[in-house]
Formats: C-alpha cells, structure tokens, sequence
C-alpha cells in the first residue's frame, strides 16, 4: 500500500492513491473497493471500529491520538487530521 497523503477536491486527505466509488467518493490504494454493511465503500475488507464506523483493511484498528479510528499505525496528515 501506498503510504503518500492526496488531498481530495474537498480538501480532505487520504492515504496512498485515491480511487473513486460508485458513490462519488474515494478510498486509498488497501485493496479492492468494497461497499461496508452501512453502505459506505471502503478499501479492503470492511473493519468496524469502536465508534462504529467502517474503515478499510490493511492493519488493525488503531485510536490515534485525537481519538478518531484509523487503521494501522495513525499518521498525521498535513490538514491536522489522523489517517
């Protein structure tokens, strides 16, 4: 997997190369695009975190220091904002 941020057309970050989902939004470069039970598109096989949003596979569900979920290791994106 990709580890370099993109920003999006919205200003938001994403980790490695964005891809766009049926839905208009975009995941990173994890895995295949999956659509998650709650019908969110996630990449990689879907993972529930404590807060009950889905996040993609690639690592365990991690709290970054802000308490948002991420997966993997958190990394700060140049916004702020954990990935």
């Amino acid at each position: 997997m990709n580890k370099s941020f993109h920003m999006m057309p919205n200003g938001r970050f994403i980790n490695g190369t964005p891809r766009r989902c049926p839905d208009g939004t975009y995941v990173g470069d994890g895995g295949p695009i999956t659509r998650a039970p709650d019908g969110t598109y996630v990449a990689g096989t879907p993972q529930r975190a404590p807060d009950g949003r889905y996040l993609g596979s690639g690592g365990p569900v991690r709290m970054a220091p802000d308490g948002s979920f991420v997966v993997g290791p958190p990394r700060m994106a140049p916004d702020g904002t954990y990935l």
